[in-house]
């Protein structure tokens, strides 16, 4: 089973590309693999409290959160998340995170541990415009990428995790099809 997360609608956005992705693949099957699509909320505590419920109930093969980047025009594959919120809108309970750790006493980073290079080739191949990213922001997006990486590091589990940013683009919804055909059944 692969778990793939997205986010409800924040801030000026009226939909979310990224958690209409989820909810569009829950259920379907990517050669021997199920997707359980997941839209988590936009709350700094309550979606990291929701990826810890569903490791708790699920044992995923690979964990793909996706999120909207919506000033980007390509998809964007995330290296890396960094140790720290510094948002620069409320999240949807209103909280604005100013420079604090994601998890206090944590690492500075983690990498993604997907095999971003043969995801990047596969998109590419396929026509998809897609890179490899650097930085996954400090809004919730890195949050979650960066929380589920020490969760699964406290809990001693070599899972597959990581994140891709979507742009707004609806052209773009269809694309996870394609990053979880390039990965999934290579």
């Amino acid at each position: 089973m692969i778990l793939l997360t997205g986010f409800e609608p924040f801030g000026t956005y009226t939909t979310n590309p990224s958690g209409e992705v989820a909810k569009a693949l829950d259920g379907r099957a990517f050669g021997a693999e199920v997707v359980r699509g997941v839209v988590l909320p936009v709350h700094h505590r309550e979606a990291a409290l929701a990826v810890t419920r569903l490791l708790d109930e699920v044992a995923p093969r690979a964990i793909v959160h996706v999120g909207l980047a919506g000033g980007r025009a390509r998809i964007a594959l995330e290296r890396v998340a960094v140790n720290v919120m510094d948002f620069e809108i409320a999240d949807n309970a209103g909280y604005r995170a100013a420079g604090e750790a994601c998890v206090p006493g944590g690492p500075v980073a983690y990498f993604s541990t997907l095999p971003l290079g043969a995801i990047l080739d596969a998109l590419v191949a396929e026509g998809v415009p897609a890179y490899l990213s650097s930085s996954a922001g400090t809004y919730l997006c890195n949050q979650t990428m960066y929380t589920t990486r020490d969760l699964l590091e406290r809990r001693g589990l070599t899972i597959p995790a990581g994140f891709i940013h979507l742009p707004q683009s609806a052209a773009m919804v269809a694309t996870p099809v394609s990053i979880s055909r390039a990965w999934i059944c290579r």
